[in-house]
């Protein structure tokens, strides 16, 4: 009986001390938060969008571990309602019409009246443990391009960093988790409109209307 009392007081004490220094947070971002209007005119081409089950429902979980504080942090994070927004809100500004598309081609003539089909995916998103320089998000995007008929043609990875230094207080470790994944998102916003038709096939294809 004492050993057993003994085995039981172990465990009871462990697990005490994992949940005492471990927090679990479940995290919803479902929007991409305020944006400006792009101060750009949209160019001269009509895209379907294609957006897959993986990325409207993306969800990942990221740990984190705070020495100083003897924390670790489980972060149990969805996004996928935040990753259509931020593509709705940046394919709208780009082009001049923007068509959600439900399948990728297969050739039988679905895409007609279509410049390119885009299928935007979510390569990776790491939190990696804050440093001396603060604290870091990292979201790359892996973007398909295809033509209408369903060829693919080209696939860009943008990769949208949020940072903080360490002496800017967030009200919650979710708050931060949320605010930073968006500022991520602005920087992703930022290279895609700026960069769109410096893609070597994308200016081959639409040199004209890119330098309008």
């Amino acid at each position: 009986m004492k050993k057993s009392g003994f085995i039981f007081f172990s465990l009871s004490a462990t697990i005490f001390f994992f949940f005492s220094c471990t927090k679990i947070h479940n995290i919803e971002i479902n929007d991409i938060g305020t944006y400006p209007p792009a101060l750009i005119e949209p160019l001269p081409l009509k895209v379907g969008v294609y957006y897959g089950n993986d990325f409207g429902t993306f969800e990942t979980t990221q740990k984190v571990e705070v020495a100083e504080a003897g924390f670790t942090f489980i972060h149990n994070i969805k996004m996928g309602k935040a990753n259509v927004a931020l593509f709705n809100y940046i394919l709208s500004a780009v082009f001049e019409k923007v068509t959600p598309v439900q399948h990728l081609s297969d050739g039988s003539g679905h895409n007609q009246g279509i410049d390119l089909v885009i299928e935007p995916t979510v390569h990776s998103y790491t939190y990696p443990n804050p440093t001396a320089d603060g604290v870091y998000i990292h979201i790359i995007y892996a973007i398909n391009f295809y033509l209408p008929e369903g060829e693919q043609i080209s696939s860009w990875r943008i990769k949208g960093s949020g940072h903080a230094p360490l002496k800017v207080e967030f009200k919650t470790e979710t708050s931060q988790v949320v605010e930073l994944t968006q500022i991520a998102m602005r920087d992703v916003t930022a290279k895609f409109i700026t960069d769109f038709c410096n893609q070597a096939d994308i200016k081959k294809l639409f040199y004209s209307q890119c330098n309008q």
